[in-house]
């Protein structure tokens, strides 16, 4: 149910708390000539930390350079429904260089708040 909830999920493979996946990034509204998407390839695993939260940690490649990612998720309640509270530490490597740290911050925002958007639906 989650992985309909990625934006550019191309393919995906589960394996225990193993996953691997690719995804097409959209990145036309930082107007690179010639650049409307990348291709990212991530390798990563989901451990639960405690009923209330879950940690994804994993790592990949982009645009031929590694990336590393570290997500926190702590789920909760208020007001009968849940809520969601993230920390992520993300490594681009060259890529924030490339492509400039506020543009990556913005395209993941963006992402993060389509992700919960759905979420909030399925």
């Amino acid at each position: 149910m989650f992985s309909q909830c990625l934006p550019g999920i191309q393919n995906y493979e589960i394996s225990g708390e193993s996953f691997k996946a690719v995804f097409k990034i959209d990145v036309s509204e930082m107007r690179i000539p010639h650049i409307t998407t990348l291709t990212a390839s991530i390798n990563a695993t989901i451990t639960t930390e405690s009923n209330n939260q879950i940690h994804i940690k994993g790592n990949g490649r982009s645009a031929g350079v590694s990336i590393k990612m570290d997500i926190v998720l702590d789920l909760g309640s208020e007001e009968g429904k849940t809520a969601v509270k993230w920390t992520a530490i993300l490594d681009m490597g060259m890529l924030t260089k490339l492509l400039g740290e506020s543009n990556i911050r913005q395209i993941a925002e963006s992402n993060v708040k389509s992700i919960i958007s759905c979420l909030s639906r399925v």
